[in-house]
């Protein structure tokens, strides 16, 4: 009877701790696969729509805060089905795959312009990270499309001899030569003017430029996006997000 009791009380404790593991396992496997969802709401004109209502099945619904971001949390891997309502646009419905141990971001471009924002509120800007470099698209007086290198530390807007010809620019034999300060050294250029630079919705009117190549910029890339532009703003990146941010 001895002996049974043993194998009875040894084959309860195994059972016990298996049955121990077994719930720590699921405890830590449920909590590994709880992601966390974020996104962006914008305008087809760029422009960060604030209080848009963000509707994610099975989780409720946010509202986008002052710079168009919006988050979901503990939210299990899978497919779910989201709409997203801004008053003056149509809604936006999708189907969302949330997926484990990855970044889960979404960006919601709804239809339609929204109006140009006020001085208090941000623009946001798209932007692409290559590397430690962060780009964005602009539009130079109205004709030509083009990457910016956003470059904090050039004092001016740079244009490529590329992208200067095709505007028709050309830096006139009597013009200032200037020192520039960039990321890359330092060098001698003409200055000109350029009549418009539009990034997204924000835009200055005439900026301090100069035309020159700089050293392995790659062919896609216009210029360089210099402070006589970003110095008429408040830029914040956030790079999480995948956004910049104008405020004047």
């Amino acid at each position: 009877m001895r002996r049974r009791a043993r194998t009875w009380q040894t084959a309860l404790t195994l059972a016990a701790g298996l049955l121990a593991s077994a719930i720590c396992l699921g405890l830590a496997t449920g909590a590994a696969s709880s992601e966390t969802l974020t996104g962006l709401v914008l305008s087809s004109n760029s422009v960060m729509l604030v209080g848009a209502v963000v509707s994610l099945e099975g989780f409720g619904s946010v509202t986008t805060d002052a710079a168009g971001r919006f988050a979901f949390h503990n939210v299990p891997p899978g497919n779910y089905r989201m709409t997203v309502s801004q008053q003056g646009f149509p809604d936006d419905k999708r189907l969302i795959l949330v997926r484990a141990g990855r970044l889960n971001k979404v960006w919601i471009v709804l239809a339609g312009a929204a109006p140009r924002a006020p001085t208090a509120m941000a623009v946001g800007v798209p932007i692409v990270q290559r590397g430690g470099a962060i780009f964005v698209r602009g539009r130079v007086n109205e004709q030509v499309e083009t990457l910016f290198l956003v470059d904090t530390g050039a004092t001016l807007c740079v244009l490529t001899k590329a992208t200067a010809d095709r505007l028709g620019l050309t830096a006139s034999p009597v013009s200032t030569l200037v020192t520039v300060q960039s990321a890359s050294g330092s060098f001698e250029a003409s200055l000109i003017q350029v009549d418009l630079i539009q990034i997204g919705d924000a835009e200055v009117r005439s900026v301090d430029a100069i035309i020159h190549d700089v050293p392995n910029l790659p062919p896609t890339v216009g210029g360089l996006l210099g402070m006589s532009f970003l110095n008429q703003f408040k830029v914040e990146i956030d790079q999480e997000e995948g956004v910049m941010l104008l405020s004047r």
